[in-house]
């Protein structure tokens, strides 16, 4: 990936099928709870250094729920989610657009 280029999906409502994939690759437990009470789901890859920025961006733009994604290695932080209503992933995923994809 070049510098600062970040995948991102967003999606207003998760399938039920797309829960239990994401739920059987996090080690967050508060998960499948938190998936009862938030609607909307963004996903995003990109460097580790750029997850991490964007995972504390997200959280101070509105109140998300953030969790990694792991890969097939435990060193690599694959996907950060970024999990809330539908208004507030769409704030964090604007300030995460605005500061690391410019």
């Amino acid at each position: 990936m070049a510098e600062h280029e970040m995948k991102i999906r967003v999606m207003q409502t998760v399938s039920e099928g797309t829960k239990e994939i994401i739920l059987g690759r996090t080690r967050k437990k508060e998960l499948e709870k938190a998936f009862l009470e938030h609607s909307a789901l963004a996903l995003l890859h990109g460097d580790v250094c750029d997850l991490i920025y964007a995972s504390d961006l997200a959280q101070k733009a509105s109140g998300v729920e953030v969790f990694e994604i792991p890969g097939s290695c435990p060193q690599h932080l694959t996907c950060l989610g970024i999990l809330g209503d539908v208004s507030a992933v769409d704030a964090a995923v604007q300030r995460i657009k605005k500061e690391i994809c410019k």
